[in-house]
């Protein structure tokens, strides 16, 4: 019983794992998408900022409904 339960869990991760290589090959440029927060676009499209530019914005009193925008800054950082 628990060989099978391990045989079954072995293929499931494989397929996955498959899945996985196959989407890198498959995708435009062959790599996941950006997952930190500084250098997603619809983060920033949505003024979600890493914690390093919430706080410049917080020092600086600027209010996020204010529409300024924060392009230049990095969030190399982070």
């Amino acid at each position: 019983m628990f060989l099978k339960l391990m045989l079954i869990s072995v293929v499931f991760l494989g397929i996955a794992f498959a899945g996985f290589a196959i989407k890198i090959l498959l995708l435009k440029n062959g790599e996941f998408p950006e997952t930190k927060i500084g250098h997603n676009k619809t983060m920033r499209k949505h003024k979600i900022f890493c914690v390093n530019t919430t706080q410049k914005i917080i020092d600086k009193g600027i209010s996020k409904d204010q529409g300024v925008s924060f392009r230049g800054t990095t969030c190399d950082g982070c």
